[in-house]
């Protein structure tokens, strides 16, 4: 008996070729020469003592001799394409953190945005809170969508540690996330790469390749004629139905309403309107004509002198969610109308335009818009009582 000269497996010594391994057993075992990587080009080697990724490619070495990791990979051939990646487009940035290069992008990001938005995006960002210490140049899109994913089903609670926060002994659920909410997850990683690919520290936007839910199509309600006609009633009786009615005939979102103040509110030739807005350019550049149904509602509540127009009673500012809380919601219950939220008076709004026979260029531009189709799809509310006196007018 004899041994194999390739892979050490017993041979019989009449054969002369291994079975197993092909080697001819006459002939000397030739070991393939390793090619040797250039000078100052970096270099990719295989480190025994990592199970996973053990392949680690490595920057050429500086004038002190040292050298950065780019980062692990599985094989010698990923290893090789990430040196070679990074010698096309080399960084000073090759180890910044998703977190890192977020706090590097808020200030330029976030110049001159709503706050709205920028609560929207930090909102976003909390919601990656698995990755912020992981390296950008290592995100791939199925990391990201992992989180995505998650956050479309039922889940429970977490505290700050990260335990599950519970209530008479059952865990506090949080119902799926909103199409809208995990959207700006997805605008959000896109911008951030974007940026990083204007400093090279990334090639490729992965954030163009995760998947979000279909939109629902789900219809959102408005205030019937019936409810508004209590509103209107209730002004005078119940605190706050004023401001109620004022934002169904204004079209405001209540960020934009709470902001109102006597710099917002010009008078010519006995038109008095409301200027400015939030949110995108068309909706910054807005006027809205006030109505003369609530011109005396608007004249009252700037009669308090108030740092805003409608402020509280120490003249200081509402916060959107106290106002919604304990103003808004509070009134609607004591007058006897449904619960719908404060972005409900904007749709009202948007839905008597649209049976009033509204032009579709004024339309757009009362509700700050820069197209027709997206009042269309979210904002009226066409009832099946008026869409029945639009089909009795075909006789």
């Amino acid at each position: 008996m004899s041994i194999c000269k390739k892979c050490q497996v017993e041979l019989s010594d009449a054969w002369l070729y291994c079975p197993w391994c092909g080697q001819d057993q006459r002939k000397p075992v030739t070991k393939r020469r390793v090619l040797k990587r250039e000078n100052y080009t970096g270099s990719v080697y295989k480190r025994k003592d990592l199970k996973t990724r053990p392949w680690v490619a490595a920057t050429p070495a500086n004038k002190t001799g040292s050298r950065q990791i780019i980062g692990h990979y599985s094989t010698a051939q990923e290893a090789k394409d990430a040196l070679e990646d990074y010698r096309r487009n080399p960084t000073t940035k090759l180890n910044i953190t998703l977190q890192e290069l977020y706090d590097e992008w808020q200030p330029i990001g976030l110049k001159d945005k709503s706050k709205q938005l920028e609560d929207s995006y930090r909102a976003a960002f909390s919601k990656l809170a698995p990755l912020h210490q992981e390296k950008f140049r290592e995100l791939r899109t199925a990391q990201i969508q992992k989180i995505i994913d998650a956050l479309q089903i039922e889940r429970p609670k977490l505290n700050k540690k990260g335990e599950p926060i519970e209530k008479d002994g059952q865990p506090v659920m949080l119902p799926p996330m909103s199409y809208s909410a995990l959207h700006d997850i997805k605008v959000l990683m896109g911008l951030l790469y974007k940026y990083a690919m204007q400093n090279d520290i990334i090639n490729k936007n992965y954030a163009e390749f995760l998947v979000l839910p279909k939109k629902g199509g789900s219809v959102k309600d408005c205030f019937t004629d019936l409810e508004l006609k209590k509103i209107e009633n209730a002004v005078g009786k119940v605190p706050f139905a004023d401001c109620i009615y004022f934002m169904c005939y204004t079209g405001l979102r209540i960020t934009e309403f709470l902001m109102l103040n006597k710099m917002s509110v010009h008078e010519k030739n006995g038109v008095c309107a409301l200027y400015g807005g939030i949110k995108t350019d068309a909706g910054k550049n807005k006027v809205v004509p006030v109505h003369h149904k609530v011109k005396p509602i608007l004249d009252e509540w700037m009669n308090k002198g108030g740092d805003t127009i409608f402020c509280r009673p120490d003249r200081k500012p509402y916060t959107a969610k106290s106002f919604r809380e304990k103003c808004f919601y509070a009134a609607l219950e004591e007058i006897g109308v449904r619960k719908l939220t404060p972005h409900a008076t904007r749709r009202t709004f948007a839905t008597r335009m649209s049976a009033a026979g509204v032009q579709e260029e004024d339309f757009i531009a009362l509700m700050g818009h820069s197209n027709f189709s997206v009042d269309i799809e979210s904002y009226i509310f066409q009832s099946a009582e008026k869409l029945s006196k639009s089909i009795e007018k075909l006789s």
